[in-house]
């Protein structure tokens, strides 16, 4: 089971799979200082993780259209024939619900940006993520819907297996706090980790 919906949760079992870490630019850009009358403007946009073996996610940002000021995400994976992530994307996986961020003031925070480094210290634009109740779907025209070990998933073929996605079926409605950074082009989605309560780096784009 990948994971999907890394904006919003930090549990394994409701997310697609993408890559944490990187570096970047060293200069920090709050969303509050692109000009804008909204703090949170500077993340509209496209944006992409980094290829983990077959696989990349992709988060659409917008506000939403009822004039709220919320941000309007929309994560979605993307899976390669190649391991590389070159050529062309052989499975979508998306959600049928769009997560909803409402902004909840800045702070600062002590995050590690890559599994052995050393916290650095992020301003982030924080959102409590939201999302009804909701199903994954993998969509692709190799795809397959396969019954396997009394577990319902989908399938498709990669040049060294196959990458599979369980059908969990609809997905209770989630809350989640969270938040967002931006260091030049690099974007760092953050979660609040509820056992440590800290919180954590969930994934790291940059615009696409």
């Amino acid at each position: 089971m990948k994971k999907l919906l890394a904006v919003l949760a930090g549990s394994a079992a409701a997310l697609l799979s993408g890559c944490g870490g990187g570096g970047g630019s060293t200069t920090q850009q709050l969303a509050g200082d692109s000009g804008s009358t909204s703090p949170l403007a500077a993340y509209i946009g496209t944006w992409q993780s980094a290829c983990d073996d077959h696989d990349r996610q992709v988060l659409v940002i917008a506000f939403k259209s009822d004039g709220s000021g919320s941000l309007e995400l929309t994560p979605t994976g993307e899976t390669y024939f190649k391991a590389d992530c070159s050529g062309p994307v052989v499975a979508t996986d998306a959600m049928s619900a769009k997560i909803t961020g409402k902004p909840d003031g800045t702070a600062d925070m002590l995050i590690k940006l890559a599994e052995n480094a050393a916290a650095t210290s992020l301003r982030v634009d924080k959102i409590t993520s939201s999302v009804p109740a909701y199903t994954f779907q993998r969509s692709g025209t190799s795809v397959q819907y396969v019954l396997r070990d009394n577990i319902q998933q989908w399938c498709v073929n990669v040049d060294n297996g196959e990458s599979c996605m369980w059908d969990e079926g609809m997905q209770p409605a989630l809350s989640v706090p969270g938040g967002l950074s931006l260091r030049g082009n690099d974007l760092y989605s953050v979660v609040l980790d509820p056992k440590k309560g800290v919180y954590v780096l969930d994934l790291h784009y940059v615009k696409k």
